[in-house]
C-alpha cells in the first residue's frame, strides 16, 4: 500500500437520504481508500454500511434515488459523472444476497456475462476465466448450472464473477454469511492476495473475528449513519460494542474485566436456563418430530443426501452444520416435500409423510428459506403475512391481531408504514425477519431456519434466536448455519453433515471435542470454542461470549476474595 500515490477512493462529506426515508442513511462521511488497502466496515444493522458500498459502486445515485450531498471519487473521477457501465470496470461488487446477481443458467456463462457485455474478445475472456477459476476455488463447480448451487456456492460464483473484470476496487457486502468457515478462510486469503497485488478491497462484515483473516489495514465503524471510529484494529477493539459486533472472545473478556464494577443483570447464555429436555426418541417416550430413514435426495440426477438416517426430537433445538454443498438445506427440503426423495422414508410424529402435501406439513413446520426473497411475493407486507392463513381457511376475524403479533415477534412493528410496504423493498435483514413472521403466522409447532443470522448484526442475530425460543406454542427449532458460535450457543444438539452423510450428532461440547472431525467438516475453531473447552468443568455447558465472560470475571473475583481471606487468616 503506497503512502504517496493518490487515493483510489475519495469520499468527502457524503450524506444520502433514500427517497422515501425520513432520515439520512449516511451522514457527513469523509474517508480515503488507497490502492492495495483492505478496509473492514463494521457496525450494527441499518448503520449505513450497504449505503456506503452503493455510493462507491455508483448505484447511488444512478439506481437508488434520493437526496445526495458531498462527493465520491473513484480513480480520480466523480461517480455522478461516470456511467454504471464505466464504473463496473473499476469497481467489482458482491451483493449481500448473491442470488440477485446471478444471471446466466450455467457457471461458465455467469463468469463470461460481464466481460461479454463490455465486448471483451473471446480469447481474453477465456484467459481471464482460466486465471480467476483457480484463484476463487470454483473449479469443481464449473460444470454445474446456477440453479444447482447452494447459497455458499452461489456466493463463491458471485465473487469470481466480480473478479472477471479485473477491477481496481472490490466491495464485498456480508461475504461470509453464506460460506462455510473453510470457504470463508479461502475468500479472505484471496482478499489479502488481491490487496497485496494492488487491488483495494472493502469488506462489510458483522463477523469481525472471522474477517481478521484478511488482515484489514483499517476498520471503519459506523453507527446511526455516522463514523464512530476509523483506524487500526487495536483502537477498534477498544471502542466497539461487543453486544453489537462479534469480537474475538479475548477482547470480550478484557472488556468484561474492565467493566467488572458493573453490577447489571447477567447476560443470557443463549439456551433456556432450565435443563434441556430429553430428546424425543431417546428415552422420553415421545415420537421424534422429524425422522429420516435411509433417505437419498438430490437435484437433476446429482445425488446430495446419501442414506441419511436421523431423528430430531419434538422438543429440541438442533443446529445442522457442514461444508457448502454437503446437504444441509437439502436435508430439510426433502423432509417437507420441497424436493423429491429418491430413496428412503420420512416420518413426522411417527407417521410417514408419503401421502402428505407441503401445505399439510406447513401446519407442523414453519420453514424460513436461506434466501428470503424466494418466499416473498405479495404486493405488501400485510398480504404476505395473511396469504398462508387465508389459504388454510383461518378465521378472518383474527387477522388484524395476527399481523400485529407476527410483526412484533420479529421486531418489525416499529418500522413506519411496514404493513403497506412491498416486501422486496425491505433490506435483506428485514426480509429475513419478515420471512420468519410469515412462517409464524401459521402457528407451527416446529420452526426450520436456514441461515437465520445472515443479514443480521450480532445483537440482532442473538436477539432473534432468543426471541424464537420464547414463542408460545413453539415446541422445537431446527436451524442450518455456518455461524458455529451461534449454533453451539443456542442448540441443545449439533448435527454435522459431510458429503451428504451425518458424521457427528450430539451435545455441543461433546461434538467439538473431536477437532480433527470438526475441521474436516470445513468448520473453524473459534476463540469462543477454545474458551468454552477450557472452562467446561466450571460451566458444564457451552455459553455465549457475554455470559462466559461474566462467569469468568465472577470466578476470578471469588478466587481473589478467597485468597485475600486466606491471607488474613495466616497473618
Amino acid at each position: 500500500m503506497s503512502d504517496t500515490a493518490a487515493p483510489l477512493v475519495e469520499i468527502d462529506g457524503l450524506t444520502f437520504r433514500y427517497r422515501r426515508a425520513t432520515e439520512p442513511a449516511i451522514r457527513d462521511l469523509s474517508l480515503t481508500i488507497a490502492a492495495g488497502e483492505v478496509l473492514l466496515v463494521a457496525g450494527p444493522s441499518g448503520c449505513g454500511k450497504s449505503t456506503l458500498i452503493r455510493a462507491m459502486n455508483g448505484l447511488i445515485p444512478h439506481a437508488y434515488r434520493g437526496d445526495l450531498a458531498g462527493s465520491v471519487r473513484v480513480a480520480g473521477r466523480l461517480t455522478t459523472e461516470l456511467r454504471l457501465r464505466e464504473l463496473a470496470r473499476i469497481v467489482g461488487t458482491v451483493l449481500q444476497d448473491p442470488a440477485k446477481q446471478l444471471i446466466a443458467s450455467t457457471i461458465r456463462g455467469e463468469l463470461a456475462f460481464g466481460p461479454e457485455n463490455l465486448a471483451m474478445p473471446v480469447d481474453e475472456i477465456e484467459a481471464t476465466m482460466d486465471a480467476v477459476v483457480p484463484r476463487a476455488g470454483i473449479g469443481h463447480l464449473l460444470d454445474r448450472t446456477t440453479d444447482q448451487l447452494s447459497g455458499g456456492e452461489s456466493q463463491q460464483i458471485a465473487v469470481a464473477g466480480a473478479l472477471m473484470l479485473e477491477p481496481q476496487l472490490v466491495v464485498l457486502d456480508e461475504p461470509l454469511a453464506n460460506l462455510d468457515p473453510a470457504a470463508a478462510h479461502r475468500l479472505l486469503g484471496l482478499v489479502r492476495t488481491l490487496a497485496d497485488s494492488g487491488t483495494a478491497v472493502v469488506i462489510v462484515e458483522h463477523r469481525v473475528e472471522d474477517a481478521l483473516a484478511a488482515a484489514p489495514d483499517r476498520v471503519l465503524y459506523l453507527d446511526g449513519g455516522m463514523e464512530r471510529y476509523l483506524g487500526p484494529l487495536s483502537g477498534f477493539f477498544e471502542v466497539a460494542d461487543p453486544t453489537r459486533v462479534k469480537l474475538p472472545f479475548p477482547v470480550v473478556l478484557a472488556r468484561a474485566r474492565a467493566n467488572a464494577t458493573d453490577t447489571g443483570p447477567p447476560a443470557t447464555s443463549g439456551r433456556h436456563e432450565a435443563a434441556a429436555p430429553a430428546p424425543s426418541g431417546s428415552g422420553s417416550g415421545e415420537a421424534p418430530r422429524l425422522e429420516w430413514r435411509g433417505v437419498d435426495a438430490g437435484y437433476d440426477g446429482r445425488p446430495v443426501l446419501r442414506g441419511v438416517s436421523a431423528a430430531l426430537g419434538a422438543r429440541e433445538t438442533v443446529a445442522v452444520l457442514g461444508p457448502n454443498g454437503s446437504g444441509k438445506t437439502t436435508l430439510f427440503k426433502s423432509a417437507i416435500g420441497l424436493i423429491p426423495r429418491t430413496a428412503g422414508t420420512v416420518l413426522v410424529d411417527g407417521t410417514s409423510t408419503e401421502r402428505r402435501s407441503v401445505a399439510d406439513l406447513a401446519g407442523t413446520f414453519g420453514y424460513v428459506f436461506q434466501n428470503p426473497s424466494q418466499m416473498l411475493f405479495a404486493p405488501n407486507v400485510r398480504e404476505e403475512l395473511l396469504f398462508g392463513p387465508r389459504n388454510m381457511r383461518r378465521d378472518a376475524g383474527g387477522f388484524d391481531a395476527l399481523v400485529t403479533t407476527s410483526l412484533r415477534r420479529v421486531g418489525l412493528d416499529t418500522e413506519d408504514g411496514i404493513e403497506a410496504r412491498p416486501p422486496l423493498t425491505l433490506s435483506f435483514g428485514q426480509q429475513k425477519r419478515l420471512a420468519l413472521a410469515v412462517a409464524l403466522a401459521l402457528e407451527p409447532r416446529t420452526l426450520v431456519l436456514d441461515e437465520p443470522s445472515a443479514g443480521q448484526d450480532h445483537r440482532s442475530a442473538t436477539a432473534f434466536m432468543t426471541e424464537v425460543e420464547r414463542i408460545v406454542g413453539l415446541e422445537s427449532v431446527y436451524f442450518v448455519t455456518h455461524d458455529v458460535d451461534l449454533a453451539l450457543t443456542y442448540a441443545d444438539r449439533i448435527v454435522l453433515l459431510r458429503d451428504g452423510q451425518i458424521v457427528a450428532d450430539g451435545a455441543p461440547l461433546d461434538v467439538i471435542r473431536d477437532r480433527d472431525r470438526w475441521v474436516a467438516c470445513n468448520l473453524r475453531v473459534t476463540s469462543l470454542m477454545d474458551a468454552n473447552a477450557a472452562w467446561e468443568a466450571h460451566t458444564g455447558r457451552f455459553l455465549g461470549a457475554q455470559e462466559l465472560a461474566r462467569q469468568l470475571v465472577e470466578h476470578e473475583r471469588t478466587e481473589r476474595g478467597r485468597q485475600l481471606h486466606g491471607g488474613r487468616e495466616h497473618s
